[in-house]
């Protein structure tokens, strides 16, 4: 990843508002959309993600290894694809290895698609109880040496109390990177559209 170009941004608050082309989940091998970042494109993006969601696993055998990515539509929200990313293992167990999976695929998937942004959720650390901070620094790892074209990366943090956190832990893991931190919307009517000026 050309990182000198990268820009981050902190998003704080729900994944769905982040405005990026591509929304990540943070799941299960069964892809189940229960909570979280995937109950969340569930309810938002109505129950179509789910329905696609098994099909993948019953053509998978039931379960998906993790580490692995899955592309979904987008449903009723606005973007143009969900990216399922399974952050645990089956008993909702996840590592630093299972998470730099993740970025490093969901990143892969996002080039193939010529996909401009995209929006990871801190992988595994709230269904999977990794740690907020060994995520970030699994993911920053996978950042830094991954090879892409994405040019702007969204973390979305639910927890806005952590932000600087995120910020300090992005910042000294990727020096060269431009990061900022951004409020995401508390009414309805402040819902933003798309970033489509980054579209190519």
């Amino acid at each position: 990843m050309p990182i000198a170009r990268l820009k981050i941004t902190i998003f704080t608050g729900d994944i769905c508002d982040a405005g990026a082309e591509v929304l990540c989940t943070s799941t299960n091998p069964r892809l189940t959309l229960a909570m979280g970042t995937g109950g969340s494109v569930r309810d938002r993006g109505g129950y179509g993600i789910l329905r696609e969601c098994e099909r993948i696993v019953e053509t998978a055998g039931g379960s998906l290894p993790p580490g692995s990515v899955h592309e979904t539509s987008a449903g009723d929200l606005n973007a143009r694809a969900i990216m399922h990313c399974v952050a645990s293992d089956s008993d909702h167990r996840s590592s630093a290895q299972i998470i730099e999976s993740c970025v490093r695929e969901s990143l892969a998937m996002a080039d193939a698609k010529r996909f401009a942004n995209i929006a990871m959720p801190v992988f595994a650390a709230g269904h999977a109880s990794f740690g907020f901070a060994r995520s970030l620094e699994a993911m920053a790892r996978a950042i830094r040496n991954a090879s892409s074209r994405i040019a702007h990366l969204i973390v979305v943090v639910y927890d806005a109390r952590r932000a600087d956190e995120a910020a300090t832990i992005l910042r000294a893991a990727l020096p060269a990177a431009t990061i900022d931190i951004t409020k995401g919307p508390e009414r309805d009517d402040e819902r933003p559209g798309l970033w489509s000026s980054d579209w190519s």
